[in-house]
């Protein structure tokens, strides 16, 4: 813990990536937070979490548990030291002088509030449903998952109705290099949708 509150402050101080901890606790919407998990936004770097992973494992030899949209993840354990610590706070500081750019471009949002159109189950197990392209769904209803991973919450549910800015965030999560699964196709070219 001790370890973890030093990275964050190092972080921090660097400018521009938001390692958060307890701050974030109100009692209410976060309870509590596990300060050996090692959270930072990268957005005001202007890089999506995902790439700020990719660089740290490709250019600094660093895994870190995962890269999002708008953040990275890392893990504090017994088995790290002072040293693993000045090591990655070094990297992101490197990343921030070497790669920094202009946010413009970058998603603002993670969160979309789903419409839920029918239920869950009505949906899933619809007796008919095509395949559409991707760009052709807007406006019906998925028939099956769509996922982001990480974090592997769900961006459509079956039920849902799909929506230009559900798709905008599925082309932008596949353009920044998300591992995306659920459809049938995994390429995520064509989405099930109930026949309507």
């Amino acid at each position: 813990v001790r370890m973890a509150r030093y990275a964050r402050d190092e972080i921090n101080d660097i400018g521009d990536y938001y390692a958060f901890g307890k701050e974030l606790v109100n009692g209410d919407s976060v309870y509590d937070f596990d300060e050996t998990k090692l959270s930072v936004n990268t957005l005001d770097v202007g890089l999506a979490g995902i790439e700020v992973y990719d660089k740290l494992r490709d250019d600094y030899d660093i895994q870190i548990e995962f890269g999002d949209l708008g953040n990275i993840l890392a893990y504090l354990s017994i088995g790290d030291r002072e040293r693993d610590i000045e090591r990655l706070v070094s990297a992101l500081a490197e990343i921030r002088r070497l790669d920094k750019r202009s946010k413009a471009g970058l998603m603002k949002y993670e969160y979309i509030e789903p419409i839920v159109a029918m239920s869950p189950q009505d949906a899933f197990y619809a007796d008919k449903e095509e395949m559409l392209p991707l760009d052709r769904t807007e406006g019906r209803i998925c028939s099956e998952f769509v996922m982001c991973y990480p974090p592997g919450i769900p961006i459509l549910a079956p039920g849902e109705r799909i929506t230009k800015r559900i798709l905008d965030y599925i082309k932008y999560a596949k353009a920044k290099g998300c591992q995306m699964t659920g459809p049938e196709d995994p390429a995520i070219e064509k989405l099930n949708v109930v026949t309507e």
